[in-house]
Order: C-alpha cells, then sequence, then structure tokens
C-alpha cells in the first residue's frame, strides 16, 4: 500500500502543531514545514525549513518528500499584526497576498508529483477576508485574494481527481489572539478581562473556536464523501459571521 503523505506548512505555530498531531493520528506521514525548520515534535516524520513567500521553497518542499501519495496539502501559515488600514504600509497588502496566494500555488508546484486521485488542498484563510474591517488590513486582502484562488484551482485539481478547500476560522484560541487581546484592552482602557468578554459577547457560541476545533475540521476533509465540498469555505467563527454570502 503506498505511503499517504501530509504537508502542513506553519507546523510550529499553535494550530500547525495541532494539525501535525492530528494528521500523524490519523496515520499519515507528515512533513512539517517552517520558516525555522524546528520540529514541532508531533509526530512528523520530517521537518523542512522553508519560506513559502519564496521561489527556493518549492525545491525545498519537493526534495524533503518521502515516497507516496500525498493525502492533504494544508497551508496553514499566519500573518504579522498591523496598523489600521490608513496607516497600514501598502507594500505589505501585497507581501501577505504572496504569502496566502503564492504561496499556496508554490507550495502545489512542490507537491505535483504526489497529487492525485483523493488529494485534498486545504488553505486556512479567515472570515475577515469576506466581512473585513479597517483594523486588519493585511487579513482581510490576502484571504480575499485566497478565498478567489481557491474558487480559481477547483477546476485544475478536479480533473486530477483532487479537492481544494477553504477552512477560514474566525480569531481562535492562541498567543496570538491573546496579544491582539491585550491590545485592544490597551486602546480602550479596559482590563484584559473586560476586553476578552466583550469579544466573546459577540460569539453565539459564547467561546472562541479552539487549535483542536480547527484541525478536527480539516482532518475530517480526509473523508471521501468530503469531495462534494470543492471550492467551498468552512466557516469556524463561532457563529460571529453575519453575511449569508
Amino acid at each position: 500500500m503506498s505511503t499517504s503523505l501530509a504537508v502542513v506548512t506553519g507546523a510550529t505555530g499553535t494550530l500547525g502543531r495541532r494539525l501535525v498531531r492530528t494528521l500523524s493520528a490519523r496515520g499519515l506521514q507528515v512533513v512539517a514545514v517552517s520558516r525555522s525548520g524546528d520540529a514541532p515534535g508531533e509526530g512528523e516524520v520530517v521537518a523542512v525549513a522553508a519560506d513559502v513567500g519564496s521561489p527556493d521553497c518549492v525545491a525545498a518542499v519537493r526534495d524533503a518528500l518521502p515516497d507516496g501519495r500525498l493525502a492533504v496539502l494544508v497551508h496553514a501559515i499566519g500573518l504579522p499584526g498591523a496598523p489600521d488600514v490608513l496607516e497600514v504600509d501598502p507594500a505589505l497588502l501585497g507581501m501577505a497576498v504572496d504569502l496566502k496566494a503564492g504561496g499556496l500555488l508554490r507550495l502545489l508546484a512542490a507537491v505535483d508529483a504526489h497529487l492525485g486521485e483523493g488529494s485534498r488542498v486545504v488553505a486556512v484563510g479567515g472570515h475577515l477576508g469576506i466581512e473585513p474591517t479597517e483594523h486588519a488590513p493585511l487579513a482581510g486582502v490576502a484571504n480575499a485574494a485566497l478565498a478567489n484562488l481557491v474558487r480559481q484551482l477547483v477546476g485544475p485539481l478536479g480533473r486530477r481527481g483532487a479537492s481544494v478547500h477553504l477552512v477560514a476560522p474566525g480569531p481562535f484560541e492562541s498567543p496570538r489572539v491573546d496579544a491582539l487581546i491585550a491590545s485592544r484592552a490597551a486602546g480602550r482602557a479596559q482590563s484584559v478581562e473586560e476586553a476578552r468578554a466583550e469579544l466573546l459577547a459577540e460569539l453565539p457560541a459564547g467561546r472562541l473556536p479552539s487549535p483542536d476545533d480547527v484541525a478536527w475540521a480539516i482532518a475530517n476533509l480526509l473523508d471521501p464523501e468530503a469531495s462534494v465540498l470543492t471550492g467551498s469555505t468552512l466557516f469556524l467563527d463561532g457563529g460571529a459571521r453575519r453575511g449569508i454570502f
């Protein structure tokens, strides 16, 4: 039986580590990709140092892949924080799109020889790509571009028997979100506890998604029945999103 491979970017981050652990537990041989190349220590078979914003990442990832069939590629990198839209350096917008959308295309080039029937390609975006806010210009612009790219990939990947998916959590429990809450509290002369309570009050679910919630949703896309979801966006935002399209 052919070895089943998983490739996870952002593998040393909060979500990436959960993904490596979850996919390893599913019996997949996980290639953990990060800028540092540090091993997450969550069951991966190899850790790779690669910057998805650089063309060099194609060879770095391709050469590290064991023999086998690609079960899933998960592009799960995060973006740096940025000032509000009128204060942000415009050059950072292009950088953010290149990391999210350009990075996905580079990764597809890297795994091309392993991609085929039943492969899943999963991009982790966010609801800010559809419901933007002036306070997160990088995430809004980059995730909107990523959503568009996912739809464009439906045809070419489908003709090879693969499917492509966008998973869009809102803010999920992580040190990054803790820092954002603390920054929000400082800007509003609130306590951190007050700022967190205010944020949670905006979520009908009453809690932020956890990294385990997001990893669970992505792992379930491995099921054969999930191929019909190709091109779709799965929102995991605790009900925060209000739009219907």
